[in-house]
């Protein structure tokens, strides 16, 4: 019996026999390259003072809506082969396997980068607690603890780790989240295993919400969670869980062959990123305070919704349609576009460093958006071309290394080409 033919009562049969070869995302290194770009945009754009003395200002604040496009692209790219495997009825990517390619494609970076700014050049301070800081700073620790000053809002360290403290929970979530969504799926139809899935996900979004609100109407004021709750995981499950929507239906359209006309149609992609552009323009006037931390209210909810929303049409053209056809996606995957993105992580670890110091040295530049801007990209290009090459490139050969390391029987479900390794 088939796949096809599961409507038949008896049980479908695992299977890890022919499968199709699975589609390629060249754009998502360009998407990866607008994230970062507009990263750099919300802190030099807050470093030079436009954000706070410019009538701008309000969408350059916004700006740090990239960091959002990272989480989406990360649910994508990650639990896509988890939904193939559950979609098929076939062996899920093994746990330890997938976690250690996370942690070589993160840390190895990201403490180079520490151990550099922080005692090399002192271009950044690592706490005031000694060894603790030195731990909770390695070790992704720092939205968990009030050392690093979420509650005061003084923040020691790369400070844009904070997301990548989020990131790291998600990669330990994942494959639970996979075995959960999963559980008896040999009993199921493929329709019941796609219902397993939204289902799952529908879970996330609620508990993001509720999580939310719980945070800030009243857990802000107890020193266990605190503000800092907000940088939890769970507080942007309903992100992570849009980009994972994505992944769900694009392995089944992909597996029943049944990807709709108008996610094909050349109109898609202008339409998907007209629709973004609103979500953008529209949370620029929520009247959100431009600077980077506030207090945080319930209006900031609808704030990060429209942010999901922006960065899930965003990804839309780059995941459904002929990835050949319109400027959009040839946009995405031209030459410049794909280059930034396979070095964004490292962009996102060295920027504000950049950022700081030509700020120290140039203060003409440092007043001028623009500038300093371009000053920024110019400058960090090249530092993230070389952890590209001297550190990141050479720790994923690494996986190499581990004799347990094999791929399941779902390799063929993988593509470590660069266009699908996430590197968020």
């Amino acid at each position: 019996m088939t796949e096809n033919t599961e409507s038949d009562s008896r049980s479908p049969v695992e299977t890890t026999t022919h499968v199709d070869r699975p589609p390629r995302f060249p754009g998502f290194n360009g998407l990866r390259a607008l994230a970062a770009i507009l990263i750099i945009g919300v802190h030099t754009a807050w470093e030079s003072g436009f954000s706070l003395g410019n009538s701008l200002g309000k969408y350059t604040a916004r700006l740090d809506i990239g960091v959002m496009v990272f989480f989406l692209i990360s649910g994508f790219l990650l639990y896509r082969p988890f939904a193939v495997a559950h979609l098929r009825g076939v062996a899920r990517p093994k746990t330890g396997s997938f976690w250690v390619r996370r942690l070589l494609r993160i840390l190895p970076a990201y403490w180079v980068a520490l151990f550099f700014l922080t005692t090399v050049f002192h271009n950044i301070e690592i706490g005031a607690f000694g060894w603790r800081s030195y731990a909770v700073n390695y070790f992704l620790l720092q939205t968990y603890t009030s050392d690093q000053g979420f509650n005061s809002q003084i923040l020691y360290g790369i400070t844009q780790a904070w997301s990548l403290c989020v990131e790291m929970s998600f990669y330990f979530f994942i494959p639970f989240f996979a075995m959960a969504v999963g559980w008896r799926r040999l009993k199921r139809t493929v329709n019941g295993r796609l219902a397993a899935e939204l289902i799952g996900l529908a879970l996330m979004c609620v508990i993001s919400g509720v999580w939310r609100i719980y945070v800030m109407k009243g857990a802000s004021t107890t020193s266990l969670i605190g503000e800092r709750g907000l940088s939890w995981l769970p507080a942007y499950f309903d992100l992570f869980a849009l980009g994972m929507f994505l992944a769900v239906m694009s392995a089944w359209m992909h597996q029943e062959h049944r990807e709709p006309w108008w996610l094909r149609h050349r109109s898609m992609p202008w339409i998907a990123w007209g629709i973004a552009l609103l979500c953008f323009v529209l949370v620029a006037h929520l009247g959100i305070p431009t600077y980077p931390l506030y207090v945080k209210t319930l209006r900031d909810g609808l704030r990060q919704e429209l942010y999901a929303l922006f960065a899930f049409f965003l990804l839309a053209p780059a995941v459904f349609g002929p990835q050949d056809q319109t400027l959009v996606r040839k946009f995405l995957n031209c030459w410049p576009m794909a280059s930034i993105g396979a070095i964004s992580y490292a962009i996102y670890l060295w920027h504000q460093a950049v950022v700081s110091w030509i700020s120290t040295h140039f203060h003409s530049v440092a007043h001028s958006f623009v500038w300093l801007f371009l000053a920024t990209l110019v400058l960090v290009i090249p530092i993230a071309t070389a952890s590209y090459f001297i550190v990141e490139k050479p720790a994923l050969r690494l996986k190499n290394s581990f004799t347990w390391f094999n791929r399941s029987t779902t390799a063929i479900l993988h593509d470590d080409s660069p266009s699908n390794d996430p590197s968020s």
